[in-house]
């Protein structure tokens, strides 16, 4: 005689990047391995992946998780969490330099507790994907999002240096390099020919490209709190899914 199945909940979620609902059951034992094992290893990517594979099973509808944002499925993830292991997480903060607003030592350790529907993807006004560096010519570049497939790619150990780190992600990203009469497909280029092209950029140029990453979506909450010791008032800021994970 076969066991019997047990039931599992149906929940549904909206993606930030498009607005498409999604349905989901919550992860089980199953999917908690998986994620335990990639946890112990302390290895980013193999992370992210186990995430993705999470993700994937836990969905109730066709999607691509090598094609999402980032953002999305880090949104996603923490919903499943949620869902799964409980909304409110327990959280220990202290003052970030050890010292309060008069100075004082204060070492006094406050318990908060967040809850993780309270958690949004923070979406930047005027942030643009489409960015012109050059009126003149109408040079510009256009980006697209980190993606899953990319996530799971990129450690970012060969880059010696921030400028090198800041170039890179920029090539990961390219969608395409424009004109005023042209598009240029960055498949149609060589990645020296990119990088050519970025290390001719001045210092304005990179800036204006290197705000798409300053402002681009990103899962983001910031907690107001006081401390239990001295009475201060405090804000900390948790940004990106290692900071939810427990």
């Amino acid at each position: 005689m076969p066991l019997p199945k047990i039931e599992t909940p149906i929940f549904e979620l909206t993606l930030p990047s498009n607005g498409k609902s999604v349905k989901y059951r919550p992860f089980l034992v199953k999917e908690q391995k998986i994620l335990l094992i990639a946890l112990e290893s302390n290895d980013q990517v193999g992370i992210f992946n186990a995430v993705k594979q999470i993700i994937s099973n836990c969905s109730l509808e066709e999607i691509n998780v090598d094609k999402m944002p980032v953002f999305d499925l880090e949104y996603f993830f923490l919903r499943l969490r949620a869902k799964s292991i409980g909304e409110v997480v327990d959280l220990t903060l202290r003052h970030p330099t050890g010292y309060n607003a008069k100075q004082e030592v204060c070492n006094h350790a406050s318990s908060l507790k967040l809850n993780l529907l309270d958690v949004e993807v923070e979406k930047t006004i005027g942030h643009e994907d489409k960015i012109v560096i050059d009126e003149e010519t109408g040079i510009g570049v256009k980006f697209k999002y980190p993606d899953g497939e990319l996530a799971s790619k990129v450690t970012g150990e060969e880059a010696t240096n921030d400028i090198d780190r800041a170039t890179d992600a920029m090539i990961n990203v390219i969608d395409y390099i424009f004109d005023k009469e042209n598009i240029y497909k960055k498949e149609d280029s060589t990645r020296e020919e990119l990088l050519s092209f970025f290390d001719n950029l001045s210092q304005d140029q990179f800036q204006k490209l290197s705000a798409f990453f300053d402002t681009m979506p990103k899962l983001k909450h910031t907690m107001k709190w006081k401390c239990a010791g001295c009475g201060q008032d405090e804000e900390f800021t948790l940004e990106g899914l290692g900071n939810f994970f427990g």
